[in-house]
């Protein structure tokens, strides 16, 4: 007789919790590949903005095959970037609002330290709980 076992998925590394506090120091906007934006955000973003979706479209984002992206700058920061600040914080897209809790970054201690390297409030500030990870993290 051959008995089948299940494998269960092992608990994340992560189970109790990890430290994180954005300090604002802008380098996550710098680099980081591609922010999509939906159309609830662009509408958002608009209104914070107090401009129009024309103007929005035109000067910030880029239309791509399946939606709309912020535009970079030449140095590959992010339009959105001023100095060191994002001058849409409260109203930042989701992929923003959702970093440093993105599932790459999420797949190992080893990430999470080696993103730490570039992110300073990685490991400081806030204890973020295993629910609250995965409520806020982008897959």
């Amino acid at each position: 007789m051959v008995v089948h076992t299940i494998k269960q998925n092992p608990e994340p590394w992560y189970r109790e919790g990890l430290r994180f506090e954005c300090v604002q120091c802008g380098r996550c906007c710098r680099g980081q590949g591609i922010v999509w934006i939906s159309p609830e955000e662009c509408n958002t973003i608009a209104d914070f903005l107090g401009v129009s979706q024309d103007v929005l479209i035109r000067e910030y984002l880029l239309e791509c095959e399946h939606g709309f992206v912020l535009r970079d700058h030449l140095d590959m920061s992010c339009v959105m970037l001023q100095g060191d600040r994002c001058i849409i914080y409260p109203a930042r897209p989701l992929q923003c609002r959702s970093y440093p809790f993105w599932a790459e970054i999420l797949e190992s201690r080893e990430s999470w330290l080696s993103e730490a390297s570039r992110c300073p409030g990685i490991d400081r500030g806030r204890m973020w709980s295993f629910r609250d990870i995965r409520e806020r993290m982008l897959r």
